[in-house]
């Protein structure tokens, strides 16, 4: 663990106020300090590249690769087994094409291996822990070096700046994880102007409290968990409230449904731009300006499109992260589905695009008929129901849903017959039973403060 990353931990561990005002005087470093030189060359790459043509992009990924693939060969157990095994040395591995003599590595390897894929050459000063929230399956631990996440940071800057972004902006955070206080439903951090949000246990009073604290903030983008923000605005709408419109929303890290978009975008009054990435940070892409689709960021990790069985336009997202020596991920499999772009965005910039990102391999509700349903078909079933204020659907067999809803302050019997309806026509199963139950909150795993819209319980390759 770096030093860095060990503070951060002290300070996590720590009482209530220590951690509170330890966020506070961290958060008062700047980027340089906070990251080290990996954030200035990370910078520095990124100033650099916005230059580049879509050649001279692949050329520096090609550079990158090669040196991987050496670390790989020389420092990491299971790469130097995998190599052996084909029969391969380093050099036969040095192009983008390249990387399909190697196997996709995939999250089970990950847990099974995960001290072979540590590099023997980076002490433990030099890796610093992480872990995927598990929101659709189990957590992954893993280790980063101390280079990945100062250039993912970077790449958060570069996407501020394509939208305007300038020093002294004001930046609203919402997420669903507890604050250092977690009596709390927000913390400011003058350091970098951001006021941050807790979903975490919210309720009326508390929804009530972020839009007076938002009015006053005044805050020029937002950054937010589409579903957190999602339930702020059916709030707002129903008790008739608005804030000064932000630039911009920049929303990550969920699923973006078209009417979770339109319904946010109407009520703020600004315009959504989405940004797509993992914990793992082998795959980024982001929206610019224009929204037409998203930017692959091919400085942070090469980004492959394999196809899967769920249709000809679906591709699985596989990433090799290009700054991770410590414990390298080639050929990654993301478990997230996106349809390819068609040449270059209108903005001009040179990376090639995804059209869009449809949600992950899992999400995906299987019928008795052995349709699969896609979550976005069946979210549509909640459109316009102003009495819900969130929901989750949860697929306990192959002929059982149960529908979790939290009401606002109680639901009407026509309500629920509706959504039913609703459910029911999408779906186009008559033998597949839906369960409606209320629920004061819906219930989040163990760790994970994300709430999936959808939650299944069945091996969709058992029934395929």
């Amino acid at each position: 663990m770096s030093m860095r990353a060990y503070l951060k931990t002290l300070i996590k561990k720590g009482p209530v106020p220590l951690v509170k005002w330890g966020q506070v005087l961290y958060n008062l470093l700047p980027p340089s300090v906070r990251y080290g030189k990996e954030w200035n060359e990370a910078v520095a790459l990124l100033l650099e590249s916005e230059r580049w043509d879509e050649k001279a992009l692949v050329k520096y990924q090609e550079e990158r690769l090669e040196c991987l693939i050496q670390h790989c060969y020389e420092n990491v157990p299971y790469y130097r087994e995998i190599f052996q095994q084909r029969g391969l040395e380093p050099h036969d591995t040095q192009s983008i094409d390249d990387l399909k003599k190697l196997p996709i590595l995939n999250k089970e390897t990950v847990r099974k291996r995960k001290n072979d894929l540590l590099a023997t050459n980076i002490a433990a000063l030099g890796r610093n822990p992480a872990r995927t929230s598990g929101s659709s399956g189990t957590a992954l631990d893993f280790c980063m070096d101390n280079s990945t996440r100062p250039t993912e940071r970077a790449l958060v800057l570069r996407h501020l700046l394509w939208l305007g972004f300038k020093r002294g902006d004001r930046t609203a955070l919402f997420k669903a994880l507890p604050l250092a206080d977690p009596t709390k439903c927000s913390q400011y951090l003058p350091g970098s102007r951001e006021l941050r949000f807790s979903f975490h246990n919210v309720d009326y009073k508390r929804l009530e409290t972020m839009v007076d604290e938002l009015e006053r903030f005044k805050p020029a983008f937002i950054n937010a968990w589409p579903s957190c923000l999602y339930v702020l605005a059916k709030w707002m709408e129903r008790n008739g409230r608005s804030i000064p419109p932000p630039k911009y929303i920049v929303t990550s890290s969920e699923n973006q449904y078209p009417h979770i978009r339109e319904k946010i975008e109407r009520v703020f009054k600004s315009k959504i731009i989405d940004w797509y990435g993992q914990e793992e940070c082998c795959a980024t892409a982001i929206q610019c300006e224009r929204a037409q689709g998203y930017h692959i960021q091919m400085e942070m990790g090469v980004v492959e499109l394999v196809p899967v069985n769920r249709g000809q336009e679906c591709w699985e997202i596989v990433g090799t992260c290009l700054h991770n020596s410590a414990m390298p991920f080639i050929q990654y499999k993301t478990g997230d589905l996106a349809i390819k772009g068609e040449g270059r965005c209108s903005c001009g910039r040179e990376n090639p695009t995804i059209e869009k990102i449809v949600g992950r391999e899992i999400d995906f509700v299987l019928t008795p008929e052995k349709n699969m349903i896609s979550p976005l078909i069946l979210h549509f079933a909640f459109y316009n129901m102003d009495e819900i204020q969130e929901a989750q659907i949860i697929q306990e067999d192959l002929n059982t849903l149960r529908i979790l809803i939290v009401p606002w302050r109680g639901i009407s019997p026509k309500t629920k017959e509706r959504l039913l309806q609703a459910l029911r026509s999408r779906l186009g199963s008559p033998s597949m039973e839906l369960i409606l139950q209320e629920m004061e909150s819906i219930p989040g795993k163990e760790g994970c403060y994300k709430k999936p819209f959808l939650v299944s319980h069945i091996e969709l390759d058992k029934y395929l």
